[in-house]
């Protein structure tokens, strides 16, 4: 089963339903708000380019969600710096 890490939520395939209607999002769109947050984070140069970009492309619930997952992929890549840099 997929699962995706929001940091202090864990949502498993079959949340995703719950959570789009919560936040009146299509479920379709779900995938397609991770891949703009993974193209922003590998388009810009810059946090504050990549933000612009996410916000040029959603807006509302969707624009939220977006962000939370950049901020994970944020994360993860920080967290894989420091493991790289402590070796």
């Amino acid at each position: 089963m997929r699962t995706y890490d929001l940091g202090t939520l864990t949502i498993a395939d079959h949340d995703v339903d719950q959570l789009t209607d919560a936040l009146d999002i299509p479920t379709h769109r779900f995938e397609a708000l991770i891949d703009l947050a993974k193209r922003a984070w590998e388009y810009e140069d810059t946090i504050s380019e990549s933000i612009e970009f996410i916000a040029k492309n959603a807006s509302g619930s969707e624009l939220v969600l977006t962000l939370v997952f950049f901020g994970r992929i944020w994360e993860d890549n920080e967290q894989e710096k420091e493991e790289s840099e402590e070796q």
